[in-house]
């Protein structure tokens, strides 16, 4: 059975991107030591969901389309389609969203990939099923939210705990129903 997951990186306080909206604090850990373990969870990976921010962010790193899977992107906007990536630009609900992802997905997981806002709407609808963030050895001190859920508590479970050279640890959690 298929699970949608936000897997994603934080500041040790709780921030995915600078007061900027920026990621260049993440970026300067490398990715050299977190490159197998992420390999592993993208072979479980059948469908991936994101924000219009996140897809531009990629686009911008202009290194190609990195998914060779169905991707689903929140806009209400015109975004520049690539050519033979399998993308769907919708303003759809997430719970109408969650179900075309999780049956494109065929049995394997749902990412929920970028920026928290698109992953904390899944959370809020009970549509989210796990949280893997590593958290990475460094304080922003403010910027944007790892989920930044309503403001009715969301209980954790903690499943496992990977740490990595360098002093980041991923924690990953099973998300509470409400």
């Amino acid at each position: 059975m298929s699970k949608t997951i936000y897997y994603v990186a934080s500041s040790a306080d709780g921030y995915i991107a600078d007061r900027e909206n920026r990621i260049d604090w993440l970026l300067a850990f490398g990715f050299e030591t977190f490159n197998a373990h992420y390999q592993r969870f993208l072979a479980g990976i059948g469908a991936v969901v994101m924000g219009a921010s996140t897809y531009e962010f990629l686009l911008a790193e202009d290194e190609g389309w990195p998914y060779d899977l169905p991707a689903w992107v929140f806009t209400h906007r015109e975004l520049a389609p690539i050519a033979g990536a399998d993308i769907r630009f919708t303003a759809a609900s997430v719970t109408e969203v969650h179900a075309a992802a999780t049956a494109a997905a065929d049995g394997r997981d749902v990412w929920m990939l970028g920026g928290g806002d698109i992953a904390a709407q899944f959370a809020d609808a009970g549509l989210l099923d796990e949280l893997h963030v590593t958290v990475m050895p460094v304080l922003l001190g403010a910027g944007r939210p790892v989920l930044p859920v309503s403001s009715t508590p969301v209980p954790l479970t903690l499943l496992e705990t990977t740490p990595f050279a360098g002093g980041a640890i991923e924690l990953r959690y099973t998300v509470g129903k409400r």
